[in-house]
Protein backbone atom coordinates (compact mmCIF):
# COMPACT_ATOMS: atom_id res chain seq x y z
CA UNK A 1 0.00 0.00 0.00
CA UNK A 2 2.82 2.45 0.87
CA UNK A 3 4.54 2.23 -2.82
CA UNK A 4 0.61 2.34 -4.37
CA UNK A 5 0.54 5.57 -2.55
CA UNK A 6 3.85 7.05 -2.93
CA UNK A 7 3.09 6.11 -6.73
CA UNK A 8 0.03 7.97 -6.90
CA UNK A 9 1.26 11.12 -5.06
CA UNK A 10 4.12 11.31 -7.83
CA UNK A 11 1.60 10.82 -10.45
CA UNK A 12 -0.59 13.63 -8.92
CA UNK A 13 1.68 16.23 -8.76
CA UNK A 14 3.10 15.15 -12.16
CA UNK A 15 -0.59 15.63 -13.91
CA UNK A 16 -0.75 19.13 -11.78
CA UNK A 17 2.60 20.24 -12.99
CA UNK A 18 2.12 19.16 -16.64
CA UNK A 19 -1.58 20.68 -16.37
CA UNK A 20 -0.42 23.87 -15.38
CA UNK A 21 2.24 24.02 -17.79
CA UNK A 22 0.18 23.30 -20.56
CA UNK A 23 -2.95 25.41 -19.72
CA UNK A 24 -0.12 28.55 -19.56
CA UNK A 25 1.22 27.28 -23.13
CA UNK A 26 -2.37 27.01 -24.54
CA UNK A 27 -3.04 30.72 -23.32
CA UNK A 28 -0.06 32.08 -24.88
CA UNK A 29 -0.21 30.30 -27.91
CA UNK A 30 -3.74 31.05 -28.22
CA UNK A 31 -3.33 34.51 -27.82
CA UNK A 32 -0.19 34.37 -30.40
CA UNK A 33 -2.78 32.82 -32.82
CA UNK A 34 -5.29 35.61 -32.22
CA UNK A 35 -2.40 38.40 -32.70
CA UNK A 36 -1.36 36.73 -35.77
CA UNK A 37 -4.37 36.12 -37.34
CA UNK A 38 -6.21 39.53 -36.39
CA UNK A 39 -3.22 41.92 -36.26
CA UNK A 40 -0.82 41.22 -38.18
CA UNK A 41 -2.77 39.44 -40.75
CA UNK A 42 -0.83 36.40 -40.84
CA UNK A 43 -1.50 33.46 -39.17
CA UNK A 44 0.39 30.71 -37.90
CA UNK A 45 -0.50 27.53 -39.95
CA UNK A 46 0.43 25.06 -37.28
CA UNK A 47 -0.86 26.74 -33.92
CA UNK A 48 -4.57 25.64 -34.21
CA UNK A 49 -3.38 22.13 -34.29
CA UNK A 50 -1.05 22.04 -31.50
CA UNK A 51 -3.75 23.99 -29.52
CA UNK A 52 -6.27 21.13 -29.79
CA UNK A 53 -3.31 18.57 -29.49
CA UNK A 54 -2.34 20.58 -26.02
CA UNK A 55 -6.29 20.18 -25.14
CA UNK A 56 -6.88 16.51 -25.66
CA UNK A 57 -3.63 16.33 -23.36
CA UNK A 58 -5.51 18.59 -20.92
CA UNK A 59 -8.58 16.79 -21.03
CA UNK A 60 -7.36 12.93 -20.67
CA UNK A 61 -4.77 14.46 -17.71
CA UNK A 62 -7.74 16.70 -16.09
CA UNK A 63 -10.54 13.73 -16.09
CA UNK A 64 -7.56 11.27 -14.63
CA UNK A 65 -6.51 14.32 -11.86
CA UNK A 66 -10.41 14.40 -11.09
CA UNK A 67 -10.85 10.68 -10.47
CA UNK A 68 -7.61 11.25 -7.34
CA UNK A 69 -9.65 13.80 -5.95
CA UNK A 70 -13.02 12.64 -6.38
CA UNK A 71 -14.06 15.86 -8.52
CA UNK A 72 -16.22 13.74 -10.98
CA UNK A 73 -19.92 14.72 -10.65
CA UNK A 74 -21.70 12.47 -8.70
CA UNK A 75 -25.32 11.47 -8.28
CA UNK A 76 -25.79 11.06 -4.41
CA UNK A 77 -29.49 10.54 -4.04
CA UNK A 78 -29.51 6.89 -3.62
CA UNK A 79 -26.38 6.90 -2.32
CA UNK A 80 -27.04 8.87 0.90
CA UNK A 81 -30.12 6.65 1.87
CA UNK A 82 -27.42 3.53 2.42
CA UNK A 83 -25.75 2.56 5.58
CA UNK A 84 -21.95 3.12 5.63
CA UNK A 85 -20.92 0.00 4.95
CA UNK A 86 -23.19 0.09 1.65
CA UNK A 87 -21.72 3.21 0.59
CA UNK A 88 -18.16 2.03 1.12
CA UNK A 89 -18.95 -1.20 -0.91
CA UNK A 90 -20.95 0.85 -3.82
CA UNK A 91 -17.76 3.32 -3.81
CA UNK A 92 -15.41 0.42 -4.36
CA UNK A 93 -17.41 -1.01 -7.04
CA UNK A 94 -17.77 2.28 -8.73
CA UNK A 95 -14.23 2.31 -8.59
CA UNK A 96 -13.72 -1.47 -9.67
CA UNK A 97 -15.98 -0.11 -12.70
CA UNK A 98 -13.76 2.76 -13.26
CA UNK A 99 -10.79 0.62 -13.48
CA UNK A 100 -12.16 -1.43 -16.09
CA UNK A 101 -13.05 1.24 -18.15
CA UNK A 102 -9.84 2.13 -17.84
CA UNK A 103 -7.90 -0.67 -18.62
CA UNK A 104 -10.40 -0.45 -21.99
CA UNK A 105 -8.79 3.07 -22.12
CA UNK A 106 -5.29 1.38 -22.30
CA UNK A 107 -6.00 -1.56 -24.50
CA UNK A 108 -7.88 0.53 -26.69
CA UNK A 109 -5.57 3.62 -26.92
CA UNK A 110 -2.29 1.54 -27.32
CA UNK A 111 -3.61 -0.37 -30.35
CA UNK A 112 -4.80 3.28 -32.11
CA UNK A 113 -1.16 4.29 -31.37
CA UNK A 114 -0.07 1.18 -33.15
CA UNK A 115 -2.50 2.15 -36.83
CA UNK A 116 -1.38 5.71 -36.16
CA UNK A 117 2.60 5.08 -35.99
CA UNK A 118 3.21 6.35 -39.60
CA UNK A 119 0.83 9.19 -39.88
CA UNK A 120 2.35 12.51 -39.12
CA UNK A 121 0.67 15.61 -37.27
CA UNK A 122 -1.02 18.21 -39.64
CA UNK A 123 1.14 21.33 -40.03
CA UNK A 124 3.75 19.49 -38.12
CA UNK A 125 6.15 16.98 -38.70
CA UNK A 126 5.19 15.08 -35.50
CA UNK A 127 4.46 11.41 -35.55
CA UNK A 128 0.21 11.23 -34.01
CA UNK A 129 1.44 8.99 -31.80
CA UNK A 130 2.14 12.15 -29.32
CA UNK A 131 -1.64 12.70 -29.13
CA UNK A 132 -3.07 9.27 -29.24
CA UNK A 133 -0.51 8.61 -26.70
CA UNK A 134 -2.58 10.22 -23.96
CA UNK A 135 -5.54 7.85 -23.88
CA UNK A 136 -3.34 4.96 -22.83
CA UNK A 137 -1.33 7.56 -20.17
CA UNK A 138 -4.23 8.88 -18.55
CA UNK A 139 -5.59 5.30 -18.41
CA UNK A 140 -2.96 4.37 -16.66
CA UNK A 141 -3.22 7.21 -14.34
CA UNK A 142 -6.55 6.48 -13.37
CA UNK A 143 -6.08 2.58 -12.59
CA UNK A 144 -3.58 3.96 -10.49
CA UNK A 145 -5.40 6.64 -8.81
CA UNK A 146 -8.38 4.39 -8.63
CA UNK A 147 -6.75 1.25 -6.98
CA UNK A 148 -5.09 4.09 -4.16
CA UNK A 149 -8.51 4.68 -3.26
CA UNK A 150 -10.05 1.04 -3.39
CA UNK A 151 -7.41 -0.28 -1.38
CA UNK A 152 -7.68 2.74 1.40
CA UNK A 153 -11.49 2.00 1.60
CA UNK A 154 -10.57 -1.76 1.94
CA UNK A 155 -7.90 -0.82 4.77
CA UNK A 156 -10.66 1.50 6.57
CA UNK A 157 -12.82 -1.22 6.48
CA UNK A 158 -11.11 -3.40 8.55
CA UNK A 159 -9.51 -0.98 10.78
Amino acid sequence: MVLLAKLDCIIRKFEEKILVLLMACMLVLGLMQVISRFVIQKPIGWSEPMLTYMFVWSCFLGASLAVAHHAHFEVELFVDHMSPNAQKIFGILVHLLIISFSILMVWKGALLIEANQTQEMAAMPFSMVWPYLSMPVSGLFVIIHSLTLVVKSLQEENC
